[in-house]
């Protein structure tokens, strides 16, 4: 098993990102974005949530589909031209689709109409692409989740989840009916209902065997068939012309140290989850090995992703490499992440030119990691900024595009909608990140919430601080803004009594001239943030507060001081 390393990877990485256009360096970047609730129809509440989980694209690569859970439709788009994607119109349906897939002039949606928990229910639907129309429907006999097709597009597969309710004894498994693996045959992409196997995938699990619980398919080009039973925490390798199984294993523990464990408004790599379960969603294979994203869903998730064999054996493991990688580029998601850190969730794979590259997708840090895959230990090209929570994404190698959906709409507190985010593979540099963290002592310096900023005595220095997101951490950081990517060099915590000081919403810096700083905190009387004044000494520690006049607190609303600087002296 080998542990991922930044300095050798990642920080090899953007520093190769940022060579000369001379040397042909081949990176994404992002050339659009396509906001969901544009393609509503007329009529539709435009502030109804919506959503991107599942997407794919058509065969010639010049329209994307994604599942859209909550509006119970899929959604189309034309990226004939990439940089400008126009709304293509949805199609409608009675349940919620949970996945589609693309075969030929047809997408196959998988859509949950169970009437509950405890009678699962759902169809595959094969739509016409270019007519926008449901052709026909088969009973699938359980509630689906994921659906893949075969690479002569002749076999469909279909994860039956019949999902658990975690309202019910605390969300603990067994809950019945057990699920199961749909397969069919195609024709032209359409299904043959009348040829539908299901595959029984009792007594497989060491864990509530007898209520294993499908999330995630992948077919190779031996039609044999990848599952994961995350809930189960196992990984199941099925034939996919005889509907039998071939092998199954479990998917294992992983021993993760100097992690973040606690959601304290601090990143503190200190903490550690000893065997802790990979629970896998997403499985893609590469030639004869798998690759899974350890999400975790149940008593696990171990916050990164294994390569095995198809016995079982791990090739590779990223333990804690892929957050900390993620960390380091300011996206680690400390509000969120005491049990399963930047939970990997969604994979895509595909042949680039020379690269067979995977994308690891982070719902919780919205970050896709880009590795190129070597046979052995994999390669951390680029880490890509997308939407808010990727959950799908589609590769179109023959057009140089990589797209993700985004599954998180923030339309009832006022930010950022559901998008599909579309990105290109070229020569040239990598528009991102802007600013990460060298190590120390081995980890990355961790940061995020970035807010004021001025310059340092040291020319191409500069010093920043961080606001109350990290409440319980505020920190006076130094980036050397020579290099490309801006680089943290150094993190200084603002001390108040010998601690860490607490109640701070620093939004603004200047220098005091003296190796010190004057800081201004925005304060919030409802979260018990003071409105104030600080002066720290070169170590950080508060040796002056000032206080907002009480004339001015009287009239609070809720926003304070934004901004500091120093004119002249005395």
């Amino acid at each position: 098993m080998k542990a991922f390393s930044i300095t050798t990877a990642l920080a090899a990485a953007l520093a190769a990102s940022t060579a000369s256009v001379v040397q042909a360096e081949q990176v994404f970047n992002r050339i659009a974005s396509f906001a969901v609730a544009t393609n509503l129809p007329e009529g539709a509440e435009r502030n109804a949530p919506t959503s991107a989980e599942i997407i794919t694209a058509s065969e010639d690569g010049n329209t994307l589909i994604y599942s859209d859970s909550p509006g119970k439709r899929i959604g189309f788009i034309d990226i004939t031209d990439a940089k400008a994607p126009e709304a293509g119109g949805i199609v409608s349906f009675s349940g919620e689709p949970t996945s589609v897939a693309v075969a030929g002039a047809k997408a196959l949606v998988a859509v949950n109409t169970s009437e509950s928990f405890t009678k699962p229910s759902g169809v595959l639907a094969v739509v016409d692409i270019a007519g926008r129309k449901v052709d026909a429907t088969c009973d699938l006999g359980g509630q689906p989740d994921s659906v893949a097709v075969n690479k002569d597009r002749t076999l469909a597969a279909i994860a039956i989840e019949n999902e658990r309710d975690e309202d019910v004894n605390d969300g603990q498994i067994p809950q019945m009916p057990a699920g199961d693996l749909v397969i069919l045959s195609l024709k032209d992409g359409a299904a043959d209902c009348a040829t539908i196997k299901h595959v029984t995938l009792t007594g497989l699990a060491e864990v509530a065997g007898d209520d294993p619980e499908p999330e995630f398919v992948a077919f190779n080009g031996r039609d044999e068939i990848a599952l994961t039973l995350q809930e189960n925490n196992h990984i199941v390798v099925i034939d996919g012309k005889s509907a039998t199984v071939k092998t199954h294993f479990p998917a294992g523990t992983v021993d993760l140290e100097a992690i973040d464990t606690k959601r304290d408004g601090s990143i503190a790599f200190t903490g550690e989850q000893a065997g802790r379960k990979r629970e896998p969603d997403a499985i893609k294979w590469l030639d004869d090995r798998l690759v899974v994203a350890n999400e975790g869903d149940y008593e696990g998730g171990s916050r990164g992703f294994t390569i095995f064999d198809t016995t079982g054996k791990v090739l590779y493991e990223s333990g804690a490499g892929f957050e900390r990688a993620i960390a380091s580029i300011g996206h680690y998601p400390e509000k969120r992440s005491s049990a399963k850190g930047v939970e990997p969730e969604g994979l895509e794979l595909a042949q680039f030119g020379e690269d067979k590259l995977f994308f690891v997708l982070s719902e919780r840090a919205s970050i896709v990691g880009v590795y190129k895959d070597t046979g052995g230990e994999p390669e951390l090209v680029q880490l890509l900024p997308s939407g808010v929570s990727p959950e799908g994404a589609v590769a179109i190698p023959g057009r140089n595009l990589f797209a993700t959906a985004n599954e998180v709409d923030l339309v009832e507190d006022g930010g950022a909608r559901s998008h599909v985010m579309i990105y290109e593979r070229g020569e040239g540099e990598a528009a991102y990140p802007q600013i990460r963290s060298v190590e120390k002592d081995g980890l990355p310096i961790g940061f995020g919430a970035l807010s004021g900023l001025a310059a340092a005595d040291k020319p191409g220095f500069l010093h920043a601080v961080n606001d109350s997101v990290f409440s319980s951490q505020p920190t006076i950081f130094t980036i050397d803004a020579t290099r490309k990517p801006a680089l943290i060099t150094e993190a200084l915590p603002i001390i108040r009594d010998g601690a860490p000081a607490q109640k701070l919403d620093i939004e603004g810096i200047a220098n005091d001239g003296e190796g010190g700083f004057w800081l201004a905190s925005e304060g919030n009387s409802d979260k018990l943030y003071s409105h104030a004044l600080l002066h720290v000494n070169k170590k950080g520690e508060i040796k002056q507060e000032i206080a907002l006049p009480e004339e001015l607190r009287a009239n609070e609303i809720r926003y304070g001081f934004e901004g500091v600087a120093v004119v002249g002296e005395g």
